[in-house]
């Protein structure tokens, strides 16, 4: 049997390790580009979400519905859980009507907070190298997971989990953990893709008496 010389072994031993990070870059690269390509390209989605969130010693929330979208900029949060409860943007404002006060928050959609960047795949420009660092894919509950931090370390979050579906690349659950160690975690399962949308579902008209709370920043927005 061949003898290896010492220096090969060396080498050899370079070799090797330098291919599993260049085995787990391209991985990451597929995953990615992925990802991107299936919810930057369509043009409607529908899907049933549960999102769940909890903070320190409160006791948990959960809430839970229907999320209807339309690019660009265009989207419907109904819930069944609170019932009557609505997120609608119309491209420029984003209404939040809460049922148990009778009030309708209205915002500038491009200033709804730091969840933006986690939540840009609803949006059609997700770009993950622009939105995130120290991306790498982990393994949980037997489940694939994307995980990203924060590019500057001054957002509202300091960790974000996509958890997908090697098969097709669709979202199966986004978990945020904040700088305070709040976590928001949104369940998404039935996703329909290209369905056609009536686009009179994204004109929201307030309720009867509501309060209407005007909350823009940018003031252009009317």
């Amino acid at each position: 049997m061949a003898r290896i010389s010492r220096e090969g072994c060396r080498a050899l031993a370079a070799v090797l390790v330098l291919a599993i990070p260049a085995g787990a870059e391209q991985q990451l690269k597929g995953v990615l580009s992925r990802i991107e390509r299936r919810y930057n390209s369509l043009a409607t989605l529908v899907l049933r979400f549960e999102h769940t969130w909890s903070y320190a010693s409160r006791p948990r929330r959960h809430e839970e519905g229907t999320l209807y979208l339309r690019r660009p900029m265009k989207m419907s949060w109904e819930y069944t859980k609170p019932p009557g409860k609505l997120l609608v943007g119309d491209g420029q404002v984003l209404h939040m009507y809460n049922p148990q006060t009778n009030q309708v928050r209205r915002l500038n959609l491009r200033e709804t907070g730091d969840l933006r960047a986690p939540l840009a795949f609803l949006l059609g420009r997700l770009r993950f190298r622009k939105l995130f660092r120290n991306l790498r894919i982990e393994r949980g509950d037997e489940k694939s997971i994307l995980v990203g931090e924060g590019r500057s370390g001054s957002e509202a979050y300091r960790r974000v989990e996509f958890t997908y579906d090697p098969r097709d690349f669709r979202l199966l659950q986004l978990r945020v953990i904040g700088q305070d160690e709040s976590i928001n975690a949104f369940r998404f399962e039935n996703e329909r893709i290209n369905v056609p949308l009536d686009p009179s579902r994204f004109n929201f008209q307030p309720p009867p008496e509501a309060e209407i709370i005007n909350d823009f920043r940018d003031r252009e927005v009317r």
